[in-house]
Formats: structure tokens, C-alpha cells, sequence
């Protein structure tokens, strides 16, 4: 008897848990202009090239002209091309104060690695290299360690990672609060939401 009762308040319990994560699944996800809303609000646009007001209608964070978003071609962060770092992510950075260096290291072809700050970073393994896991891995660690620099920096926002392991990886340099918004907005389709490295 006692089995048969261990036996139902787990099954009790099991359908409780599946019901409310269903119903949680199901809540209709932050609309897009509230989403804008919450992020204009918020200060999204504070390092923008332009300071015209923008309608949450109007609102594209995909505009690198935010300086929030930047597209970071994997392939190439990989082979240690860093025209995306040159050219975007350093006027992001400068936006803010604050300076980074990215260089090749000069045994890069051997070693995988990345001079950042003048510290050599290996991006990725040689095996890693073989089985083909080094787009993902090497946009991470690139970026694991650009975002330790802000911290150190007293930086309150990081880069947050968005369809990794591709050629179309970009990226959010996003406060805590602005990536929770992501989240609640891409609830229902996860791939949308950036990620920290």
C-alpha cells in the first residue's frame, strides 16, 4: 500500500511540474513594440551614432549603428581575421572608454592563438580544429576573454554570443537586464536568445 502511494505522489507531482512548465511555455511571449519599449527605456541607444528619437516601431537591433550588435563572421574570427574587431567592435568599445587590442599571434598557425591586450589567448585545439568544433569553440574563448577585460574595466555590459558555430555569428554587448529582455521576447524560439560565451 505504501509502495502504491509513494507511487501516485510522484506521478502527482510529475503531472504538476509538466503542467505548469506547459503553461509557462505557453504564455504568449513579450510583444515587439513593448520589448523596444523596455529597451529604449532602458538606455539601449545611449551609444548610438545618432541621437534622433527613435519610435519602438522604428527601433532595429540589428542596426550596428546602435553600437549594441555586430556581426562576427566565425569562419573568419577563426583564421584570425579581425576586420569585424577592427572596424565595429572597437568603435563599440571606444563608445564606452575603453580600448582593446587584438592581434594575431605571431606562431598563430601552429598555436591557434590570438594576442589580446597582449596576452597570447589559444582559440582553439588542434583536435577541435579537426573535428570541425573550433567555430564554436574559438568565438567563446575570444569572447570569454574580451568580456573578463569590461568586467575589469567596470564595464556593466557584456557580448553575448547569437547563433554560434556559424557564419552568421553575432553578437549583443548587452546589460544583464537588456539580455533578460531577449529572453522573455525569444522565450518560445531559443536560438534567438544571446548568449554569454
Amino acid at each position: 500500500m505504501l509502495l502504491s502511494c509513494q507511487s501516485k505522489t510522484q506521478e502527482s507531482v510529475a503531472e504538476a511540474t509538466t503542467s505548469v512548465t506547459d503553461s509557462l511555455a505557453n504564455q504568449p511571449a513579450l510583444s515587439p513594440e513593448a520589448f523596444n519599449k523596455q529597451l529604449l527605456s532602458g538606455g539601449f541607444l545611449n551609444y548610438a551614432e545618432t541621437k534622433k528619437p527613435v519610435k519602438e516601431s522604428e527601433l532595429n537591433i540589428y542596426d550596428e549603428n546602435t553600437n549594441k550588435y555586430a556581426f562576427v563572421d566565425a569562419e573568419a574570427l577563426t583564421e584570425f581575421d579581425f576586420k569585424f574587431f577592427n572596424t565595429q567592435i572597437k568603435r563599440m568599445l571606444a563608445k564606452r572608454n575603453i580600448q582593446i587590442s587584438v592581434a594575431s599571434a605571431p606562431d598563430a598557425e601552429k598555436s591557434f592563438s590570438v594576442l589580446i591586450q597582449n596576452e597570447k589567448i589559444p582559440l582553439y585545439t588542434a583536435e577541435e580544429l579537426k573535428d570541425g568544433t573550433y567555430w564554436t569553440t574559438g568565438p567563446k574563448v575570444f569572447f570569454k576573454k574580451i568580456n573578463a577585460l569590461l568586467k575589469a574595466k567596470n564595464c556593466n555590459e557584456q557580448f553575448y554570443l547569437l547563433y554560434e558555430g556559424t557564419n552568421d555569428l553575432s553578437v549583443f554587448l548587452l546589460t544583464p537586464t537588456e539580455q533578460t529582455r531577449f529572453q522573455q521576447i525569444y522565450k518560445n524560439d531559443p536560438r534567438e536568445i544571446p548568449q554569454l560565451p
